[in-house]
């Protein structure tokens, strides 16, 4: 479950919800931009020369929401929540995570034993190049 904001009264309301509880609008009509930071470079050194630099988004049956580079914003739309898998390309390993209508995300690298670069999807009230 995810919060999402009532485009009516811009009250958070849970993407579970039939209605929002504050003003009855359905939240079937709560479509909206789901926007992700894309992370500027995914492999470092000599390895990252051969790494891919594009991006890409699909959902869960593989239709593809975005197609970008590293470092843009990613941006599409949704009308539920939705279970993506963010392609990095290269050595990087998918990303698969919830994604609610106007929710914004970030990609947080972390870095595993195998030391390559591991990343998971996280929401956040701004993305800084706003």
């Amino acid at each position: 479950m995810a919060l999402i904001t009532c485009p009516e009264c811009g009250k958070q309301v849970s993407s579970l919800a039939k209605a929002c509880p504050n003003c009855g609008a359905p939240t079937n009509a709560l479509s909206g931009t789901v926007r992700i930071k894309m992370p500027n470079n995914v492999v470092e050194g000599l390895v990252g020369l051969f790494s891919s630099r594009c991006a890409l988004v699909t959902d869960k049956s593989g239709k593809i929401l975005w197609k970008g580079k590293h470092g843009e914003n990613a941006s599409f739309s949704v009308n539920r929540p939705t279970r993506i898998t963010i392609d990095l390309g290269g050595l990087a390993n998918n990303v698969s995570g919830m994604v609610s209508p106007g929710c914004k995300y970030a990609l947080v690298q972390d870095m595993g034993i195998h030391m390559l670069a591991t990343f998971r999807l996280t929401e956040v009230d701004v993305i800084d190049s706003e």
